[in-house]
């Protein structure tokens, strides 16, 4: 998993308890550290991303993660059986049928077209497309979330090092308990302590974005409230560790006004001059490279670049980018190499399109496989997702509902 996956998805609270928390020295601020923010992190955006893709700070690790997942892809194993809702709940099938929101995709066609085919098609469909305006760019995303760690339980341990430095730092030096305190919060976030089982949930995320700075934005969770497991073994393990409530359903809203970017790695692109992206595909790849040697951590390395394109561009194809840009960015990609076709196949929504994948390097050597689906004859991205290296399940996926501007906070286009 790669630490941008990461920062997009862990909770945010957890962020708070492991990087700042430990830097606190008054009560009142370790309260503070401790509680649950009134505002639900943002996976965003497009993708991504989230986080991969438009996301927040850099992770607090493993243990403050929680994984956007599905349930099966092609090859990946078997379908996911059952789904619970809190404990007490009653268990169900979520069988899939063609159309519904299921955490399924569908398997490839027998025809696979080359993937510079596919995104010179999806080019030609963009530069048809007519440019719309409003107030608000609006985005609905479905995300299914595998569970990596027990947040409570994790932060339960990590009260219990809080209280421990504190009591040192009481009867002797605090910078050696500092010094203690540190050093056990990173062996925490080393060994979280991973739930023995696995276990999904999903959420449904509406965004308004104003275009004019100072508006408010407005943001929307709602949760299942439900648990879905790998298999029957995996929910009689959830049962024998005593049932945590490892989500909570239910509805979360709220604005703010805050200038959010759109895409993590160019926090030079903001909702007011996306649209001003060029609209030539050599003049775009040459303001890309400009914009990765620029980006936060800087970097020139080719094979990372390539990464970086990729994610890039499903931050703008769920961004409000003109439909010159969006015909431009899908020639750039197609001239791109190491882009591996699919097949047509269905998102989790049920949708069909293009599958595209590309691999990257990975943390210790390892690979990522990003993925997206796309369809050719609207431009539009349905869905995108990352596979850990070693994994036959996607560690990642958001399928993208809706965007589009429109002229009111409540308001869908």
């Amino acid at each position: 998993m790669t630490e941008r996956m990461f920062a997009q998805l862990k909770p945010e609270r957890l962020d708070e308890l492991t990087e700042v928390a430990h830097r606190r020295r008054r009560t009142d601020d370790l309260a503070r550290a401790f509680r649950t923010p009134a505002a639900p992190p943002r996976r965003v955006p497009s993708l991504g991303r989230r986080p991969w893709f438009l996301g927040g700070v850099l992770a607090a690790g493993l243990a403050a993660a929680v994984i956007v997942v599905p349930g099966v892809t092609p090859d990946s194993g078997p379908a996911v059986p059952g789904a619970v809702g809190p404990p007490g709940g009653n268990s169900h099938d979520v069988a899939a049928a063609p159309g519904t929101d299921a955490p399924t995709t569908g398997a490839p066609t027998t025809e696979v077209l080359d993937a510079r085919t596919v995104l010179l098609a999806a080019a030609e469909s963009a530069s048809r497309a007519e440019a719309g305006t409003g107030h608000y760019w609006y985005t609905r995303d479905r995300t299914f979330s595998r569970h990596v760690v027990d947040d409570d339980a994790y932060a339960t341990r990590l009260k219990a090092l809080v209280a421990e430095r504190d009591k040192r730092a009481a009867s002797g030096s605090r910078q050696a308990a500092d010094r203690w305190f540190e050093d056990k919060v990173t062996e925490l976030k080393k060994n979280p302590a991973p739930l023995p089982y696995v276990v999904f949930s999903a959420s449904t995320d509406e965004t308004w974005r104003a275009r004019r700075k100072g508006d408010a934005n407005r943001n929307v969770s709602r949760s299942d409230g439900r648990l879905t497991f790998g298999s029957p073994e995996d929910e009689r393990k959830w049962r024998a560790s005593g049932a945590p409530r490892l989500v909570k359903g239910g509805e979360r809203s709220y604005e703010d006004r805050l200038d959010r970017v759109l895409s993590i790695d160019n926090p030079g692109i903001t909702i007011r001059n996306v649209d001003r992206l060029p609209t030539d595909e050599k003049v775009l790849e040459r303001r890309l490279h400009d914009l990765y040697r620029a980006r936060p951590g800087g970097g020139a390395n080719e094979e990372d670049f390539s990464v970086y394109l990729w994610q890039t561009a499903v931050d703008l194809l769920n961004a409000p980018i003109t439909p010159g840009t969006r015909a431009a960015l899908f020639r750039v990609l197609a001239g791109e190499r190491g882009l591996t076709a699919l097949g047509d196949r269905a998102d989790a929504l049920g949708r069909t399109g293009a599958a595209l994948a590309a691999k990257g390097p990975g943390d210790d050597g390892g690979s990522i496989e990003y993925r997206i689906i796309i369809d050719p004859d609207s431009a539009r991205l349905l869905q995108y997702e990352v596979v850990g290296d070693g994994e036959s399940a996607p560690n990642l996926r958001v399928s993208l509902e809706e965007a589009g501007w429109v002229d009111d906070l409540r308001e869908r286009p």
